[in-house]
């Protein structure tokens, strides 16, 4: 009886230890299920799985990071100095410098979570992204949902709610589409005559400036001298530069419903696009005309370019204002060969008092004598289309001021084609010679570039021709976007977005103003160029635009403005996947290729003109085109630590805002951020899917992201085009009248500019009849814009 007591009272005891071995096992469990659930400081981190499951990382990350030393782990505070990154000699620190998991160290490891087939494109529903590695070779596989885990609600078809901090758009009163109308971007005409009477801070919004237009009368007369000095006194008070948020950017774009498909997988899904309409814009002015010269003369004497011997005033306008009916047949070749998409011709002229005896003296503009009065042309003077502040600096003698303020030339669509009467067209134009909806305007640079890293010099300003213009904008650029070498334009048309380049202007307040109160080339020596900036700012835009989306929008998943180590280890994973594309083979197909294939698909006709396409934004940055990012090295290039766990397990590590991480690419080492790029667009065969927001998580955020992508697009061609410097009478007909006229050579744009240096009237009456002949002989068949 005692013998079975005691063995009663044993298996109690049993009983009990096995009771309290089980609590214990269950606390631990769950103490190891919280550490898990919070981030805790294991280097066993976990990764998201498709059936919205967590498992541990690969064992190989874990091991590496185990292996390190203490001092190995050391969390560098200090960002790398910024490297010129336009020297071929430029180079990324490697990963055996900072002894980091580096995208290149660890590709052998990292290729294994990414094998062909199991990363599904970023459009889809669910996020494929998978640990490939079985359960038994890991130290610990806990299947565990999160419990702010949205894949589950994603996979029952239900959205989750977006309130996002970052990149939210409202779109209640969104515009609602329209399928027949395929140009994405919308220019309200009617919003120059809206003008609210509430003071605009315009430092803060300048794109929402509508400038308060004027309409032309007789009475008019020019500003006194005081009210330019004061323009002069504000200029002053302005910033060089402003930054533009994306949200406000894309205000004036209207998506149609087919841009995500094309924007993420390069692939037109939409109804048959309706060809666009483009304006054609000169910018003319008659300086033979003699109300003109006597107009012009007193501010010629004011300038501070006039010298005491008058050198200046007898040499400066000679052949840059001289005539030689050139705006006739320009217009004859706009007609012939691009009169199916013209949707109207806009003229800008100067305005002159007109000579009577009269005492009170009217005001008039100068007008082509031959004229008609067609609705499809409009003769605008300064006073027409100047902002409010540049109006009271007018006249403008320079052609520089006055290309600064074409955006406010009213119309009914965005895009222009702004060229000088010196510009004719050769051949048939299809509109995406210009402009397409799929690929933005097309643009030609030269083979020099410039890259200013310091305030220009006196010595740049007395350069010849445009440099200085060119020096001094590149200066801006480098300041706003970060220093790079950047070509300048082509001298022929150039193919324009009103909206873009309003925003390119505004977003330069000091520069552009005092662009506005320089009556004459050169006065003040440098000078916002028109064409460079806007050119550049536009493809700056849209690289831009990818890195903000990619760091700020789809990689913080969590809108936080903090990246940390589960989205930072998602990064790695995506370049990691990119990098092991990164051959000397080509792996993403060259839509630079196919334009005129993708156009025509949209039912859109392909060019006709520039069919030498060099680039399009659909293959990403310009500026990733032949790019090295073999020794991308994500330590020197995102931040210091960034590819450790143990980065920021005590405290938040301010290097991994999200912000300061898109400004370090996007503006203080911009070869990082092509690197960046390039090698994350690797991860597809097309398209720009891999930058882009999750299209179910956040869709208000993606939809801002591709109309920025689409506001900003462009491409890039060699154009059909020759330029020519006419010098005299026996040129003309060798190298010009021969060749187009008696052999019938053709080309797409022809540039005639003025280079005669001769005061002989007997010479120059012999140019006169050889362009007379030339031109006749290009374009016999007057225009219906002729009386």
């Amino acid at each position: 009886m005692v013998r079975l007591r005691h063995i009663h009272r044993r298996n109690r005891s049993v009983k009990l230890m096995i009771f309290l071995l089980v609590i214990i096992s269950f606390a631990l469990l769950y103490s190891t299920c919280l550490e898990t659930l919070h981030h805790a400081s294991s280097p066993l981190q976990f990764i998201r799985q498709p059936s919205s499951v967590y498992k541990p990382v690969f064992d190989t990350e874990a091991k590496l990071y185990r292996t390190r030393s203490d001092s190995e782990r050391h969390i560098y505070l200090e960002h790398s100095p910024v490297r010129d990154p336009t020297s071929k000699q430029h180079e990324y620190s490697t990963s055996q410098k900072h002894n980091s998991i580096s995208p290149r160290d660890s590709i052998s490891e990292l290729r294994t979570t990414h094998q062909e087939g199991l990363v599904q494109d970023d459009s889809e529903m669910h996020d494929t992204t998978s640990d490939t590695h079985p359960a038994s070779n890991v130290d610990h596989a806990p299947y565990l949902v999160h419990v702010n885990d949205d894949e589950v609600l994603v996979s029952r078809g239900k959205l989750p709610n977006s309130n996002s901090r970052q990149g939210e758009i409202d779109s209640s009163n969104a515009a609602p589409r329209s399928k027949s109308d395929p140009v994405a971007i919308k220019y309200d005409a009617t919003v120059v005559n809206n003008v609210s009477n509430t003071e605009v801070d315009h430092l803060q919004r300048p794109i929402e400036i509508s400038k308060g237009m004027m309409a032309w009368s007789a009475d008019y007369t020019f500003p006194a001298r005081s009210e330019c000095e004061h323009v002069k006194e504000r200029a002053d008070t302005l910033p060089d530069m402003l930054f533009m948020p994306f949200e406000q950017s894309v205000e004036d774009v209207t998506l149609q419903g087919w841009e995500d498909d094309w924007v993420a997988k390069a692939e037109y899904t939409g109804p048959k696009l309706q060809e666009p309409k483009i304006d054609f814009v000169y910018n003319w002015v008659n300086g033979s005309q003699p109300e003109l010269k006597d107009t012009m003369h007193p501010y010629e004497l004011n300038s501070s370019l006039n010298d005491p011997e008058g050198v200046w005033v007898a040499s400066h306008g000679t052949n840059r204002y001289r005539e030689w009916d050139e705006l006739r047949f320009s217009m004859r070749s706009v007609e012939k060969y691009a009169g199916s998409f013209v949707n109207r011709i806009q003229i800008l002229v100067n305005a002159f008092q007109e000579t009577s005896q009269n005492k009170k003296q009217k005001m008039d503009k100068q007008r082509p004598s031959w004229l008609n009065k067609s609705q499809k042309v409009q003769v605008l003077s300064q006073e027409e289309f100047f902002g409010p502040e540049e109006r009271k600096c007018l006249p403008s003698f320079d052609s520089l001021t006055i290309e600064n303020q074409l955006y406010n030339t009213r119309s009914e669509t965005d895009r222009l084609f702004a060229l000088s009467d010196d510009m004719i067209l050769g051949k048939p134009h299809a509109a995406s010679d210009l402009y397409s909806p799929l690929f933005g305007p097309t643009m030609g640079f030269k083979d020099n570039a410039y890259n200013t890293l310091k305030p220009p010099t006196q010595a740049d300003a007395e350069r010849f021709g445009e440099k200085p213009f060119l020096i001094y904008t590149s200066w801006l650029l480098n300041r706003r976007f970060g220093a790079r070498k950047r070509k300048g334009q082509v001298h022929f048309g150039h193919s324009l977005s009103r909206s873009i380049a309003k925003e390119a202007i505004t977003s330069f307040p000091r520069p552009a103003l005092r662009s506005a109160y320089q009556r004459f080339r050169g006065e003040t020596g440098f000078q916002l160029y028109s064409w460079y900036v806007m050119f550049h700012y536009t493809m700056e835009r849209h690289r831009e635009a990818l890195l903000w989306s990619y760091i700020m929008l789809r990689s913080d998943s969590d809108d936080d403005g903090y990246l940390n180590w589960s989205e930072r280890k998602k990064i790695l994973r995506e370049v990691a996947e990119g990098l092991g594309h990164d051959l000397p083979e080509q792996y993403r197909n060259r839509m630079f290729y196919r334009t005129g294939e993708s156009l025509q698909k949209a039912g859109l006709e392909a060019p006709k003109v520039n069919t030498e396409v060099l680039w399009t934004a659909m293959d990403g940055p310009i500026m990733i085109k032949g790019l090295d990012c073999d020794a991308f090295d994500t330590e020197d290039c995102l931040a210091p630590g960034f590819s450790m766990p143990a980065s920021d397990t005590a405290a938040r590590n301010p290097v991994f805002s999200s912000a300061a991480i898109f400004d370090r690419v996007a503006r203080e080492t911009p070869r990082c951020g092509d690197c960046l790029i390039k090698l994350l667009l690797n991860r597809r065969r097309a398209g720009l899917g891999p930058l882009l927001p999750h299209a179910i998580k956040k869709p208000q955020q993606r939809a801002t992201v591709v109309k920025a992508l689409m506001k900003y697009q462009y491409t890039i061609v060699q154009p059909d085009a020759a330029f020519y410097m006419v010098t005299d009478a026996e040129q003309v007909d060798h190298a010009l009248f021969k060749p187009y006229i008696k052999h019938g050579k053709k080309v797409g744009q022809m540039c005639l500019n003025d280079d005669v240096v001769t005061d002989d009237e007997v010479e120059l009456e012999k140019l006169r009849k050889a362009m007379s002949a030339l031109f006749n002989g290009l374009l016999p068949e007057p225009s219906s814009f002729e009386k």
